[in-house]
C-alpha cells in the first residue's frame, strides 16, 4: 500500500519537471514581492503622507512595537530581566525572556545594511510575507497537483485579507505565519511517504524546530499542541510501531521546546476563549475591549468570503473545487486541517482567519487546471512538455483573470496620519519625560518615537486599566477624571484588580477610584488628545459609559462633516445644510448651540433653542476645517470639552502642547 502511494504522490514526474516547477514557484514569489515593494515606490512619490523626517509611517500600530525592542536588541540595551517601564504606567510589564523574532531579524538587517531599524523592517516585508508560497507549493507539488499550488500560492498572496495584512508597514507577525504553518504541514505529508524511522525522525525533528520558531516569532504555541496530535495521529494509521512513535514525539518536543509545548496547553484555550467567543465583558465585569477591535470583529459568510477574492462566486468555486480535489488528495489532505481549521474559524471567529482560508480558494480553483490536464492525457495521451505546456498557459490566464478580483493594486494609507507623527517629534523636543494619558492605539508608537510611558497600548489594554481612562474621557466631571489619573499614578491598576479578587465589588473600587481626592504622586503625567480619537470615539464611549448591571452600553459619537461653502451664515456639509440665521438642520431639526472652536479654543458661540444639537465649528487660523454634530451628552464629555473646545479646568490641568486639531497635550497638575 505505502509503495502504491509513493508511486501515486510522485506521478508528477510525468506530468511537470521540477526544475521547470522551481522555476514557476519563483515566478510567483518574485511578482508577490516586487507587488509589495512596488507599494514603497508610491510612498516615495507621495513623501508627505508617508515620511516624516526619518520616520516612514507605518501601515500597522503594532510595528512600534518590534521595532522599539529591535532597536534596543542592536544598540545592546535589551535586557530580557528588565522590566519594560514604558509599557503599563505605572505597574510596567515584563519583557519577553528572548527579544522577538521579528525584533531580532530586523537587528540584524539593520546592523548588515547599515540600513536603519525603520526601513530594515520595511524591506523585510516583501520577502517575508511571500515565503509561504515555497512550501504552499512544493506541498501540492508532491500531491501530483502541481497548479493547485502556484494559484494557490497566488490567491494566497494577493487575497485581500492577506495583503491587507503584509502590506508595505505592516511590520508584524502576519508576515510569517502561513510560512511556518505550511511548512510544519510539509514536513508531515513527508512523513506519511515513509516508514522509515530515520526519516520520520529526521521530520519529526524539522516540524518541531519549524514550530519552536513559530513560537518564538508569534508567541501563540497553542498551534504546536495541534501539529504533535497530528504527528501522533498519522503515525498511528500509518501503523508505526509504539516505540517509533514515542521516539518521534519526544524528538518533536525537544525541537519545540518543552516549555512551548507545555504553555500550548494555556495558549490553545485563551486563544479560543479570546477569539472564537467574544462575550461582552472580562471575568472581572469590565467592559470587554475585544468588541471595540475590528480584527476581532464576527462578520457574516457574505463578508468573509469577498475578503479573499471580490467576487463571490469566484471564492465559492475555489473552494468547491478544493473539497473535490479532497477525493484525489486522500490522506494526504490531513498535514493541511490544522490551516483550513484556522481558515474555517473566519465564519465563526476573528475575521483576521480569513488570511488562512485564502490560498484554499487558489488550490481548489489550480486543481481544475490538473484535473484538466490528467484528463488530456488520457483522452489523447499528450506527452509530457505540451501537458506542462497547457498548464503553464491555463494558469497564466486564470492568473492575469484572478488578479483583477485580487487586492493586487492596493496600497494602505498610514495607520498614524503623518501630521500626528508629526506631533509626536514635536513634542518630543518639548518634553523629556512623560507618562502618557490618552487612548491605547497610539500607545506603541510614543513608547518607540518619544521614549515615553504609556498608560496602555496595543498589548496592554482592557480591563479596569481601559475602561477608567474611557470613563474619564466619555464622562463630564473633570475633577473625576483629575482624581481617577491621580489613584492610578499612585497605587497602579494591579490594586484594582487585586481588590475586585479580594471580593470588592465593582462599585465600590469605581468609587474609591474617582473619588480618590489627593494630589498626584508624580509631576510627569500628561493628558494626549489626538484629531484621530474624534471618529473613535464612539468604541471609547462604549467602554466609558459600561453599565456593570446590564452588561450593555450606550456609547456617544460625533457626526463629522466636510463643508464646502458658508455664505450668509448657510452653512453646507457633507449634503447637509445649516441654517446660522434660524438655527435649523435641512429646515427641521433644530440646533440648540453653535461654537466656534478656533485652534481649540472657544471663540464664539450662538445659542438657538432649548433642545437639539450642537454644531461645532473647527477652525485654524481662521479657516473652517469641518464640522462636528453631537448631542447634549457628547457635547458635555471631558473629551469634547478639553480638546475641542479648550474649556478645561486650569487648576487641575495646563496646556503644555497645541497644534489643533492633530495634537494637544495637558500637564495634569
Amino acid at each position: 500500500m505505502i509503495k502504491k502511494q509513493n508511486k501515486d504522490i510522485r506521478s508528477f514526474l510525468k506530468y511537470i519537471d521540477w526544475k521547470i516547477y522551481i522555476v514557476l514557484i519563483l515566478i510567483v514569489f518574485s511578482i508577490s514581492a516586487y507587488a509589495r515593494y512596488n507599494q514603497y515606490s508610491h510612498w516615495k512619490q507621495h513623501e508627505s503622507v508617508y515620511f516624516v523626517q526619518n520616520y516612514p509611517a507605518m501601515t500597522t500600530l503594532d510595528a512600534y512595537y518590534w521595532l522599539r525592542y529591535a532597536k534596543e536588541y542592536k544598540n545592546g540595551t535589551y535586557n530580557k530581566y528588565d522590566n519594560d517601564t514604558l509599557r503599563a504606567y505605572p505597574d510596567t510589564t515584563s519583557k519577553p525572556h528572548t527579544a522577538p523574532l521579528l525584533s531580532f531579524i530586523i537587528a540584524k538587517l539593520s546592523s548588515i545594511s547599515h540600513l536603519d531599524i525603520y526601513r530594515s523592517g520595511l524591506f523585510l516585508v516583501p520577502i517575508l510575507a511571500s515565503l509561504f508560497i515555497i512550501p504552499a507549493a512544493l506541498y501540492f507539488f508532491y500531491c501530483s497537483m502541481p497548479m493547485a499550488g502556484i494559484i494557490g500560492g497566488f490567491v494566497g498572496t494577493f487575497s485581500w485579507m492577506y495583503y491587507l495584512r503584509t502590506s508595505m508597514g505592516r511590520v508584524d507577525t502576519d508576515l510569517l505565519q502561513l510560512f511556518f504553518l505550511f511548512l510544519s504541514s510539509l514536513f508531515l505529508l513527508l512523513i506519511m511517504e515513509t516508514k522509515e524511522n530515520r526519516r520520520i525522525y529526521i521530520y519529526s525533528g524539522l516540524i518541531g524546530l519549524t514550530l519552536a520558531l513559530f513560537g518564538w516569532w508569534y508567541a501563540h504555541t497553542g498551534i504546536i499542541l495541534i501539529y504533535m496530535a497530528f504527528l501522533i495521529f498519522i503515525l498511528l494509521i500509518n501503523k508505526v510501531k509504539t516505540k517509533t512513535i514515542l521516539i518521534s514525539a519526544l524528538i518533536f518536543i525537544i525541537f519545540a521546546n518543552p516549555f512551548y509545548v507545555y504553555n500550548g496547553f494555556y495558549n490553545l484555550f485563551g486563544f479560543l476563549h479570546n477569539y472564537f467567543v467574544i462575550k461582552n465583558s472580562t471575568s472581572s465585569g469590565f467592559p470587554n475591549i475585544l468588541k471595540t477591535i475590528t480584527e476581532a470583529e464576527h462578520m457574516p459568510f457574505s463578508k468573509v468570503i469577498v475578503y479573499i477574492l471580490s467576487s463571490k462566486i469566484v471564492n465559492i468555486v475555489g473552494l468547491l473545487g478544493f473539497l473535490i480535489s479532497v477525493i484525489f488528495l486522500k490522506r494526504n489532505i490531513l498535514p493541511l486541517l490544522p490551516i483550513l481549521g484556522l481558515g474555517i474559524m473566519a465564519f465563526s471567529g476573528a475575521n483576521r482567519s480569513i488570511m488562512f482560508l485564502a490560498p484554499f480558494v487558489g488550490f481548489g480553483i489550480g486543481f481544475f487546471i490538473d484535473w484538466l490536464v490528467s484528463y488530456l492525457k488520457r483522452l489523447v495521451s499528450v506527452n509530457k512538455l505540451t501537458a506542462t505546456a497547457v498548464s503553464i498557459i491555463a494558469a497564466i490566464l486564470i492568473i492575469f483573470g484572478l488578479s483583477k478580483l485580487s487586492a493586487i493594486n492596493f496600497v494602505p494609507r498610514p495607520s498614524i496620519a503623518s501630521d500626528i507623527i508629526a506631533s509626536f517629534i514635536d513634542i518630543k523636543h518639548k518634553i523629556k519625560h512623560a507618562n502618557i494619558v490618552s487612548w491605547w492605539d497610539y500607545g506603541y508608537a510614543i513608547e518607540d518615537i518619544d521614549g515615553f510611558a504609556t498608560y496602555h497600548d496595543g498589548g496592554a489594554h482592557g480591563g479596569a486599566r481601559t475602561y477608567f481612562i474611557a470613563r474619564g474621557f466619555s464622562g463630564d466631571n473633570q475633577t473625576e477624571l483629575h482624581n481617577t489619573i491621580s489613584y492610578i499614578d499612585k497605587f497602579g491598576i494591579q490594586s484594582i484588580d487585586k481588590s475586585i479578587k479580594n471580593g470588592a465589588t465593582t462599585k465600590s473600587v469605581i468609587d474609591n477610584v474617582t473619588h480618590y481626592s489627593n494630589k498626584i504622586e508624580h509631576k510627569n503625567n500628561y493628558l494626549l488628545f489626538t484629531r484621530d480619537m474624534i471618529s473613535k470615539f464612539q468604541a471609547i464611549s462604549y467602554i466609558g459609559n459600561w453599565d456593570f448591571k446590564t452588561k450593555e452600553s450606550h456609547p456617544l459619537g460625533f457626526g463629522m462633516l466636510m463643508c464646502t461653502a458658508f455664505k450668509s451664515n448657510i452653512l453646507k456639509c457633507s449634503g447637509n445644510i445649516f441654517d446660522l440665521n434660524k438655527g435649523l438642520i435641512n429646515g427641521k431639526i433644530h440646533i440648540k448651540r453653535a461654537v466656534f472652536s478656533e485652534n481649540g479654543n472657544t471663540a464664539m458661540q450662538k445659542n438657538y433653542f432649548d433642545r437639539g444639537l450642537t454644531l461645532e465649528l473647527i477652525l485654524r487660523n481662521n479657516e473652517l476645517i469641518y464640522a462636528i454634530v453631537c448631542d447634549e451628552k457628547t457635547y458635555k464629555t471631558n473629551f469634547n470639552q478639553i480638546y475641542l473646545l479648550g474649556n478645561y479646568n486650569r487648576k487641575y490641568f495646563q496646556e503644555v502642547y497645541n497644534n489643533f486639531p492633530s495634537a494637544r497635550m495637558f500637564k495634569i497638575k
